[in-house]
């Protein structure tokens, strides 16, 4: 009798063991399926919002311009959509021309997220005759989606040189 209940028992074991195997096999084989993450956005999505930023800041069009921002953009980790209104509003004002250049620019593709790091140069001749001031230093975006499209989330950037 005593035999007969340990090899029920190890059969109840075996067959535990056996469904949580099938268990984990199906879980791996549902990821497969799946297939690979799909990113926010590719490289090409990146490049020409990048270059939409430029054009934008370039001509001073201050709605197209903010356009590219999330209404929750945060920029430098403290000024939130109005403020960024409100600086980008001023400084194009100054500005009789601009020219904004990146170099060395670096796209990390997410599954949420993109993050765009550069250098970048802004020469600006202001309204008021002083001479060309030219801004340079390092920058960072984190883009993500909203209604389909790339929108800037936050902005960071440190003037290295200014005028």
């Amino acid at each position: 009798m005593r035999n007969r209940l340990k090899e029920e028992e190890r059969g109840m074991g075996m067959r535990t063991i056996g469904l949580v195997a099938c268990g984990i096999f199906i879980v791996m084989l549902s990821i497969n399926w799946a297939g690979p993450q799909r990113l926010i956005a590719t490289e090409e999505e990146v490049k020409q919002f990048m270059a939409k930023y430029i054009e934008r800041y370039t001509q001073k069009d201050i709605d197209g311009f903010l356009w590219l921002f999330s209404p929750k953009a945060i920029q430098n980790q403290k000024d939130g959509f109005e403020a960024i209104r409100r600086t980008y509003s001023h400084f194009f004002d100054q500005s009789l021309e601009l020219q904004y250049r990146l170099e060395e620019m670096k796209i990390e593709l997410y599954e949420n997220a993109v993050e765009v790091k550069a250098l970048y140069q802004i020469d600006q001749i202001p309204k008021k005759g002083e001479e060309k001031k030219v801004w340079k230093g390092r920058i960072r975006w984190v883009l993500g989606k909203e209604d389909g499209l790339l929108k800037i989330i936050s902005l960071d950037y440190r003037h290295q040189s200014t005028p």
